[in-house]
């Protein structure tokens, strides 16, 4: 059968992904979605975010998040039957992602090194915790451990409050992205020269990059942003407002022009001339009383209404939403931020959908989210394997 995807801009471009949980997953991901031919090569028993959180009938939401527009193979890299396999999969692909721990690829002969030789022709990705170099290279790590590490977590959460991590796993997040990104850039190179390179990515990095901004204000001026919860250290108002139905709107309004807008919609005009209000300033100093002026006005009032309101007056603000507002909600929709598709064995699923919108090179989702192997029989014929050899493979628990 082959590859039936779409005809992207990656059109020809196959990627080995033989990563697990979400950094490296995500990155393959976005390659596939514009195109290239992804095959998630997992162990036997699959890759460990298949189990990971909630889900349903086998399939964990994790798994169906990053996992979209690919092709699966499940084989066992112990025996020398899988590995020899894995090899041939890389032989006919342009880059592979991988997160193994050092000691996992110098167990099977992949490090970097190792692959250069048999593969120069691939591009060949690690994605790890803490890179490939420094003291802490080579140790595992997950994504708050990341959050820790680069500062996050310290500039989160209320003012006088502890740490915080943030809810989602940012850090894998980021990760995937750049994941990505050192794909494309080492296609584009290998264009150029016909040759493959080795390159990594690091959870930490990747998330020490991610507060690029903040980490400036540190760098040029020595000012660490400390939490400030739903606020800012630099503008008022700046916060999330309850509403009397329980819900809240976050509003930003940074400058004179906007606080004068917003006090005309609110109907609070008065606060304009309260000396305490008169310029930025002075309502970042006093930043808590004009908090606590607003608070009765959207308490006073149901979320939505505030949002349409505000919203019709160009003051700068969106309801506070849950994910399962955030997903119906209408300018969610119209990005195509949420795809439908069906899945053999699940039925009719919801998967992400493309944040990147091209008008000559559009991407699309095509794939649902594999099942376990669900391809490795269309990919070893790809290979040029007959039935009887395959089915050999499968007899000797090579691959499922």
């Amino acid at each position: 059968m082959g590859f039936t995807g779409n005809s992207g801009a990656l059109s020809g471009i196959k990627v080995i992904d033989a990563a697990t949980m979400v950094a490296g997953p995500l990155g393959a991901s976005l390659l596939a979605d514009f195109g290239a031919d992804v095959i998630k090569v997992e162990p036997i028993g699959g890759d460990e975010s298949r189990t990971f959180g909630p889900g349903r009938d086998g399939m964990s939401g994790v798994y169906s998040g990053v996992n979209r527009n690919k092709r699966a193979v499940a084989l066992d890299l112990r025996t020398a039957a899988g590995l020899e396999l894995f090899h041939e999969l890389c032989s006919t692909a342009d880059v592979l992602i991988e997160n193994m721990l050092p000691g996992v690829r110098e167990r099977f002969g992949l490090t970097a090194a190792e692959l250069r030789e048999r593969h120069p022709h691939l591009i060949c990705l690690n994605v790890s915790g803490y890179g490939d170099s420094g003291p802490l290279a080579g140790r595992p790590a997950m994504d708050p451990v990341a959050q820790a590490l680069t500062g996050l977590m310290e500039a989160t959460g209320e003012r006088s409050g502890k740490p915080l991590k943030a809810g989602p796993p940012v850090a894998d997040s980021a990760a995937g992205y750049l994941v990505a990104i050192a794909a494309l850039v080492a296609l584009f190179a290998k264009q150029r020269t016909g040759e493959g390179q080795t390159g990594s990515v690091s959870l930490v990095g990747a998330l020490f990059h991610l507060q690029t901004p903040w980490l400036g204000q540190y760098l040029l001026a020595d000012y660490i942003q400390g939490k400030v919860g739903n606020g800012s250290n630099f503008y008022a108002p700046y916060n999330a407002y309850t509403t009397r139905d329980g819900g809240a709107v976050h509003l930003v309004a940074f400058n004179d022009r906007h606080f004068v807008k917003l006090t005309r919609a609110m109907g609070v005009e008065a606060l304009v001339d309260d000396p305490r209000f008169a310029d930025a300033a002075s309502r970042l100093e006093h930043r808590e009383a004009l908090d606590s002026a607003f608070a009765p006005w959207f308490a006073a009032r149901d979320r939505d209404d505030v949002v349409e309101l505000l919203s019709a007056h160009d003051i700068i603000c969106a309801p506070v939403l849950a994910y399962d507002e955030a997903v119906t909600h209408p300018q969610i929709q119209a990005l195509d931020l949420v795809v439908d598709i069906d899945h053999d064995q699940l039925g009719p699923l919801r998967v992400p959908g493309l944040p990147v919108k091209l008008s000559g090179t559009p991407g699309h989702v095509h794939r649902p989210p594999t099942s376990l192997g669900e391809h490795t029989t269309e990919i070893l014929r790809d290979l040029g394997y007959q039935d009887d050899r395959i089915a050999a493979l499968r007899a000797d628990s090579v691959v499922r």
